[in-house]
């Protein structure tokens, strides 16, 4: 992509994007969740007409203003990127965002990774092992009681103020994430 695109590429980097950058016909391209963007080297509209009629969803490059360029790539990510759902809950996977009834959740990184590797779990029992494993990267239990106190901050981001909780504790074998409507 050539130093250019090194700025931005810092900048969505410290938003927390995860971008793959592509060659597609000899050409750049930034992979941003669905979307596709072809960066143009050069400003030439002719071209960019027919990148957009190809099927890319923008085209940016170094003749636009970094913030704009960004704000593009941004706006496409979460539009067209990948999420899991679960009930109402919403995980956005390129830029970790979580949502819950269309609330913003704002989660810390370790409490993020308890909440996708719960969701990747949807509907089953994970053991604290299994959480230490995924989420601390121990194999072993350091007697310390960090996988509750992290749980119980990340129930009260998750269910407080909705009628129905999803994080439950399943006594002595572990946590579930349930997306599953209860009636009766």
């Amino acid at each position: 992509m050539g130093s250019d695109f090194a700025p931005v590429a810092r900048a969505l980097s410290a938003r927390g994007y995860d971008l793959a950058i592509e060659r597609h016909g000899g050409r750049p391209h930034v992979r941003a969740g669905g979307a596709t963007i072809l960066w143009q080297h050069v400003d030439d509209p002719a071209e960019r007409a027919r990148a957009l009629e190809g099927g890319a969803h923008d085209v940016v490059g170094p003749w636009m203003h970094e913030a704009e360029t960004v704000a593009r790539i941004v706006r496409l990510a979460q539009a067209s990127g990948p999420r899991l759902c679960i009930g109402d809950l919403q995980i956005h996977l390129v830029d970790r965002s979580v949502t819950r009834g269309g609330r913003t959740v704002a989660l810390l990184a370790r409490e993020y990774a308890l909440l996708l590797h719960l969701a990747r779990h949807a509907g089953q029992v994970v053991s604290r092992t299994d959480l230490l494993r995924a989420v601390w990267r121990l194999d072993f239990d350091p007697g310390t009681n960090s996988v509750e106190v992290h749980m119980s901050r990340l129930r009260g981001k998750i269910d407080r103020g909705f009628a129905r909780p999803m994080l439950r504790t399943v006594k002595r074998c572990g946590y579930m994430l349930d997306g599953a409507e209860r009636h009766g």
